[in-house]
């Protein structure tokens, strides 16, 4: 009520043409904004190495850690986080491999990795970028419609 009662004391003054100008400026950046903005993505992380990556960060956004690998199945896999754009075709993919306590006694040590990747095309109803981080420091993405994995 009152926030009503003070819009019509400052725009009833006005000329309706510079009232129209004023919505026009408040809301067109929203609306441009919405409409030609990059649309938001959830990662789900796979991991087919035989030792846990964690600190996995794609363009600096965080986007999970998963267990080592046992052998079987479509990999480990970490939950899906979301949200973050993805502005551009080519991104920087960062992760750290760590090791269980086998490894560390068998003399591995925890080390990081980076890698400039590009991502697939996106198609529109596509809402989860799925990053596999394979054995031979070999990635690969593709999109999906939910959290399951082809690979």
């Amino acid at each position: 009520m009152i926030g009503r009662w003070l819009v019509n004391k400052v725009l009833d003054p006005l000329p309706v043409w510079l009232q129209v100008m004023l919505l026009l400026a408040i809301f067109s950046p929203v609306a441009w904004n919405y409409t030609f903005s990059a649309k938001d993505a959830a990662f789900v992380f796979h991991n087919h190495v035989d030792r846990p990556i964690h600190d996995v960060n794609l363009n600096g956004k965080w986007i999970g850690g998963a267990a080592a690998h046992d052998g079987n199945g479509p990999g480990a896999r970490g939950g899906a986080i979301c949200c973050g754009k993805l502005d551009s075709e080519e991104v920087e993919l960062t992760w750290t491999v760590s090791v269980t306590q086998s490894q560390y006694d068998a003399g591995l040590r925890k080390k990081s990795k980076r890698l400039l990747v590009e991502i697939p095309e996106r198609p529109n109803d596509e809402l989860y970028l799925h990053v596999h981080i394979f054995t031979d420091d070999t990635v690969k993405f593709f999109w999906s419609e939910s959290t399951k994995s082809d690979y």
